[in-house]
């Protein structure tokens, strides 16, 4: 009898994530699943607890990197239906994890609400967006954020305050733990300030990174070291622009982006970037952090 014994409804075997991430690369899920509510989905985390399965949460798949040997263990996916629901009362809103982040911030200014204008071109969804703390120059989502509810890794639910989230620049402590659900307190809109700023935003978007091709976006968080530039800068002042190791480059209009072609294998993009990483602490004596999440990919795979 298999481990998921009961939860066949949902649980699947050997399913492919390449066409579930933006690099469209990398191998298939030992397991992989849609629990169709809070309850099934902490059902089955006590389950993959009780049996030692390896567990990882997979959002809109655009901020990571599957091997090509796969995924061992199970493969958590909120399905739109049952996390997806968007709702407001008066400036404050609740929404799903599993919703579609451009379709929160539109949702948003359709309803005369402003404060996510600073996310606007950022994919992916709510959840994966709540654990990386996603945003850039112009703000982030956990500046917007009430609450946070969710299930523990050992199925056990859990309700954090703003501050218990510990948000901070690409990240929080919401990494290890499944975010379900939060509310976020916005403010009346003025359209045209918000459109302003959004045009702003998507033409600088447009101008410096590769919004027409495959990729996961940044590549790389930037140092926070005093009198260390970014590190699509520094890989730029290294002449690594257009760098290629097989279907994967780095990209011309931005240095940390990794694009892949369609013929691109996860060891592309892997060994590109360990040769990224090992050339800018050679050169500069700089260790880049990943920004991405790597799946199936040891960390001497990517090692400076």
């Amino acid at each position: 009898m298999h481990w998921y014994h009961g939860f066949e409804r949902f649980v699947q075997e050997d399913v492919s994530l390449a066409d579930r991430t933006s690099y469209k690369v990398g191998g298939p899920a030992r397991y992989f699943a849609r629990p169709h509510d809070d309850l099934a989905l902490s059902l089955l985390l006590r389950r993959a607890r009780e049996e030692a399965v390896p567990l990882h949460v997979l959002g809109g798949g655009t901020n990571l990197l599957v091997g090509d040997r796969g995924v061992d263990g199970l493969v958590v996916r909120l399905p739109q239906q049952g996390f997806a629901e968007m709702r407001r009362e008066g400036l404050r809103v609740s929404v799903g994890a599993g919703a579609s982040l451009p379709k929160l911030v539109k949702w948003s200014l359709t309803q005369k609400l402003s404060g996510l204008e600073c996310l606007v071109g950022v994919p992916g969804t709510v959840g994966a967006a709540l654990r990386m703390n996603a945003g850039g120059k112009y703000g982030e989502i956990g500046s917007r954020v009430l609450s946070v509810s969710g299930v523990e890794l050992d199925g056990k639910p859990f309700r954090f305050d703003t501050a218990q989230c510990g948000f901070r620049y690409r990240d929080s402590d919401l990494k290890d733990r499944f975010v379900t659900r939060c509310e976020l307190e916005l403010e009346p809109s003025e359209p045209a300030i918000a459109d302003d700023l959004i045009r702003l935003i998507i033409g600088e978007k447009s101008k410096s990174q590769p919004l027409d091709r495959r990729s996961a976006g940044c590549v790389f968080k930037n140092p926070k070291l005093p009198g260390v530039p970014p590190a699509g800068k520094l890989i730029d002042e290294l002449g690594l622009k257009g760098l290629r190791v097989g279907g994967a480059s780095v990209s011309e209009l931005h240095a940390n982006f990794v694009v892949t072609d369609r013929w691109a294998t996860a060891t592309d993009v892997v060994g590109l970037i360990r040769h990224l990483r090992r050339t800018v602490q050679r050169e500069r004596g700089v260790l880049l952090d990943l920004e991405i999440a790597a799946w199936g990919v040891g960390a001497d795979e990517v090692a400076a």
